[in-house]
């Protein structure tokens, strides 16, 4: 397992070896609702959505050096989506 980042100032992701190779997971501790997930996942192709231990994950599968470019900027999207989940909840967690 190896850990990275996309810029200095983003979220920390990590590349995992599976038994198909390798691939990108970007954890953030928020469920987003089901629908979000559908959407995203309908729209993105491999590149999914998936609860890891109950939390969203950007979860895509490594191939080639042109995959990073494409982790980029769909970590970068998804990373927006995770912080507006995230304070969708606050009514409901008290922050």
């Amino acid at each position: 397992m190896a850990y990275a980042r996309t810029a200095p100032q983003a979220p920390e992701f990590r590349a995992e070896a599976t038994d198909a190779g390798w691939r990108l997971v970007l954890p953030w501790n928020v469920r987003p609702p089901a629908a979000a997930i559908e959407d995203w996942n309908a729209r993105m192709g491999v590149a999914r959505i998936q609860l890891i231990d109950g939390e969203a994950a950007l979860v895509m599968p490594l191939v080639g050096p042109g995959d990073l470019t494409r982790w980029q900027g769909l970590a970068a999207e998804a990373e927006a989506h995770f912080i507006q989940w995230r304070r969708a909840r606050r009514p409901a967690e008290g922050m």
